[in-house]
């Protein structure tokens, strides 16, 4: 894909990210009882689609930038180091999940380390799936 064409899309997500998190804050005016967790979620939604903009527009503001930016996201270094990010806070949080649980179960809060639990098992699953996938297609 072009990384014009993949800029573009990117603008597109942000400008999404943003109307989305207008209707959020929106909706919960209008519903009583949302705002308690429309509004924070669309305020939130709104301030990365802003990021997400204003990212764009600095990045595209001339072809050396544009360059600059495509070098940083293809060069196999960073790409290394991205992958060894995700692998460490993706091992992080499974730990401090399961530890989540150990401590919810001992405090008698089993409804809470249930649900933890189960996004732990279907998180792995996803991460198998995955694998198997990506194992089948390199």
């Amino acid at each position: 894909m072009d990384f014009k064409k993949k800029l573009k899309i990117r603008f597109y997500f942000g400008l999404s990210y943003i109307v989305i998190g207008l209707a959020m804050i929106i909706v919960s005016f209008i519903v009583d009882g949302a705002s308690e967790y429309l509004s924070p979620f669309g305020t939130a939604l709104m301030v990365v689609g802003i990021a997400r903009v204003r990212k764009h527009f600095i990045i595209t503001r001339n072809d050396d930038s544009i360059k600059k930016q495509q070098i940083s996201e293809t060069d196999e270094r960073n790409i290394a180091i991205s992958n060894r990010a995700k692998s460490f806070s993706f091992n992080l949080y499974i730990i401090a999940a399961c530890l989540t649980v150990i401590v919810l179960q001992v405090l008698k809060i089993s409804e809470l380390a249930n649900t933890i639990g189960l996004t732990v098992c279907a998180l792995i699953l996803i991460y198998w799936a995955s694998y198997f996938i990506i194992s089948k297609k390199s």
